[in-house]
């Protein structure tokens, strides 16, 4: 429902305690009309004696009533209370219990409504029924709404002495199987005097909006609404006092100036909660490289909105524990966003991955950058939906069509020598990564690729089994020949979707690699990832670092660390947005599971963390364990897959050092190609073949052989190439 919300004001007098005026199962006087009743059945003038008398609630249906009426359109209450000293009360809490709506009123003042009638200060008349149906929460162990009123409202409401609570209820319909009204009246206490009685067991606290524990951000459009592109001019402050306490009137002291501002994302945009991108910018519109909340200088900034992760941790969490493994990711602070002075709830103002000194710290790379060494760098690229978003310009690649974007240097900024180097250069890694070889440490991917980089980045991703890992949202960058010339992975970004807060792709089960299960339709990895998983080379680096990590960086302690930090450095935020975005206990697509409350939300991200590295922790020591023992006896397994297109593997175990031979057969018996012919040491062994001959042509599509030999041992298996 939407209810009439007084916002708290800062100059509401301090608060000592709550105390009940008006409880729903007090007596009340009321009335179930047949006609109009009088103009002033709200104040305290009307003279209600011949008003029925009766224990509330009122309805029927529920059986949450202390008074059972016969079916009604509407039923009006009141009841009248006294106050000795008005300037002792801070504030009133209204809680609404309904079904199906209300208007609500203080002294005839109206001060809240059920937005199933007509609009605020309206006349409701008595027959009038609500647009649709609202079921009270009470009786099913649910909480009631809220009405909220500051210091300043109670005085231009309230008076010394008697007042007068009044209520109107209305049904959804004649025929309707239920209604109900029940109503309280709670007022904040500034000293320790007693004039009521205790609240309700299920009385909270109300939020303060205005007032924020975290800095807060507020943006002024000049009225114009913000779209996907271009970005408007806009004007923001930021309040981030010494304290820790900030409000809402205070002095811009974080950063008071020019931006401008869009949408940003590509589904993301069209939550309810926006997420933006914005630039700082001077008076005349050009960058303006500032310094936001203690994080570097740059003017490129994003306000990411935390809606599908209810926990608001997640993508903190993950660019927390990079950053500790010395993996740049951006760096983020809590805030709460004001948008043309309406509350929008917690963000996370985080850095742009972009090139820059502080961010991706890799070479500049200039328009007239051209020719020689600085042709070969800074570049960075990325896995994403094509065609949406900055992802306006790219190259497919030769092997698998899989789009790399332009990053960096932006398309509309790279030049085409620059594109034609990033190309080859990519094609060259990916022809080194299509050979039979290619796990080779002077000719393979470990003479191209920074080999670290991409097991931090796929632990990462494994670890939070991110189902838009490899495919979307996923950077790679190069500097230049004379600084580094190998491909690097990262950084990691958009990890809301992970730890298990989707229901798509199996990656709600913390069980199985993402790199061996990413089954997700129309977005594809590239090819070589998954041959990157299955060197035998690779992934002893995995196992390695994973197991040095356990200790520290990954380790439950170190993980829960920084989401307990994160939940505290949040505080009553948690609550305001909740209650600005009331999703807790609803879906919101991709969620698996939905929770009714924060607390279960948060632990849910820290139980199904910990099951998925207790699931890697076992499969990491399985895979320590097959690398360390040799196998008993020679076995040839299938190829696999088969049939293929383009790759297929074919894997045997080596009990005993010796001479292997691999060849290829066409079904005339006729060699293809020799895929292995030299000395080997025991152990579990697999070998590519990229469906080419010895002289690296293509070959046909149809049924070959492969023949494995080990001294005397020699065994055929077939194969089918599917074009």
């Amino acid at each position: 429902m939407i209810f009439f919300l007084i916002v708290l004001s800062s100059l509401s007098f301090a608060q000592d305690h709550w105390e009940t005026a008006i409880f729903s199962g007090d007596t009340w006087k009321y009335s179930v009309p047949d006609n109009e009743l009088n103009d002033i059945w709200n104040t305290i003038e009307f003279d209600d004696t011949n008003w029925l008398e009766g224990v509330g609630g009122f309805g029927y249906g529920d059986n949450d009533d202390g008074t059972v009426l016969d079916q009604a359109i509407s039923i009006y209450f009141r009841k009248s209370f006294n106050i000795n000293d008005l300037s002792k009360l801070s504030k009133a809490i209204i809680n609404a219990d309904y079904d199906d709506g209300f208007v609500a009123f203080l002294n005839g003042h109206e001060i809240g409504r059920s937005d199933n009638l007509s609009d605020f200060g309206m006349v409701v008349p008595y027959n009038s029924t609500t647009h649709y149906d609202h079921e009270a929460s009470l009786y099913s162990g649910g909480y009631p709404e809220v009405i909220t009123i500051d210091s300043i409202d109670l005085s231009n409401i309230l008076t010394n002495g008697q007042n007068v609570f009044a209520i109107q209820v209305h049904n959804f319909g004649t025929s309707s199987s239920d209604m109900s009204g029940n109503f309280f009246l709670t007022f904040g206490i500034t000293d320790s005097s007693i004039y009521y009685s205790e609240p309700p067991e299920w009385f909270r606290e109300p939020l303060i909006f205005g007032t924020s524990n975290l800095p807060i951000l507020k943006i002024d459009t000049y009225g114009n609404e913000i779209v996907d592109e271009p970005r408007i001019d806009a004007y923001m402050g930021i309040i981030n006092n010494a304290s820790g306490i900030n409000h809402v009137d205070n002095n811009y002291n974080g950063y008071d100036g020019h931006i401008t501002i869009e949408r940003k994302g590509t589904s993301s945009q069209w939550n309810d909660k926006k997420p933006y991108r914005f630039e700082t910018v001077d008076e005349d519109g050009e960058n303006n490289n500032v310094s936001l909340l203690g994080m570097p200088e740059e003017n490129d900034w994003v306000l990411y909105a935390p809606w599908q992760d209810k926990s608001l941790v997640r993508n903190i969490l993950a660019y927390q524990l990079s950053n500790d493994l010395g993996r740049y990711a951006p760096k983020t602070k809590l805030i709460e966003l004001y948008l043309n002075d309406e509350y929008e709830g917690v963000y996370v103002l985080m850095e742009k991955i972009k090139r820059d000194d502080n961010r991706v710290n890799i070479s500049k790379l200039k328009p007239d950058e051209i020719s020689g060494d600085d042709l070969t760098g800074g570049y960075i690229l990325k896995f994403d939906w094509y065609d949406s978003g900055d992802n306006i310009g790219g190259f497919q690649s030769n092997i698998d069509g899989i789009t790399y974007n332009y990053h960096y240097p932006k398309p509309s900024d790279i030049a085409p020598e620059q594109e034609d180097y990033i190309m080859n250069y990519i094609y060259n890694f990916e022809n080194i990564m299509s050979m039979d070889n290619y796990a080779e440490q002077d000719i393979g991917y470990p003479s191209i690729m920074d080999v670290e980089s991409f097991v931090d980045f796929i632990l990462l991703q494994e670890m939070a089994k991110n189902v838009d890992a490899y495919r979307l949202s996923t950077y790679i960058y190069k500097d230049k020949e004379s600084v580094d010339n190998k491909l690097t992975a990262g950084p990691i970004w958009d990890f809301n979707h992970g730890y298990g807060n989707c229901d798509y792709g199996q990656t709600w089960e913390v069980n199985n690699w993402l790199l061996e299960n990413n089954s997700e339709g129309g977005d594809q990895m590239s090819f070589w990832w998954k041959l990157l998983w299955q060197d035998e080379n690779f992934q002893a680096k995995v196992s390695e670092r994973y197991t040095e990590l356990r200790s520290n960086i990954f380790s439950e302690e170190h993980i829960n660390g920084i989401i307990d930090s994160v939940v505290n450095v949040l505080g009553d935020a948690v609550g305001r947005n909740f209650l600005k975005w009331p999703i807790l206990g609803t879906y919101v697509w991709p969620n698996y599971f939905v929770f009714d409350t924060y607390e279960q939300e948060v632990e849910y991200l820290k139980s199904w963390t910990s099951d998925r590295l207790d699931w890697m922790d076992n499969k990491i020591y399985h895979m320590t364990i097959l690398r360390s023992i040799s196998p008993k006896e020679f076995f040839i397994k299938n190829a696999y897959p088969n049939p293929f297109n383009p790759v297929t593997f074919l894997r045997y175990d080596l009990p005993n050092d010796g001479l292997v031979n691999i060849t290829i057969y066409d079904m005339m018996g006729r060699i293809v190609k020799t895929l292995v012919n030299g000395s080997q040491t025991a152990g579990y062994k697999s070998v590519q073949w990229n469906a080419t001959n010895d002289r690296n042509e293509p070959v046909s599509a149809g049924l070959y052989l492969y023949t494995i030999q080990v001294g005397k041992f020699k065994q055929t298996k077939k194969m089918v190439l599917l074009k």
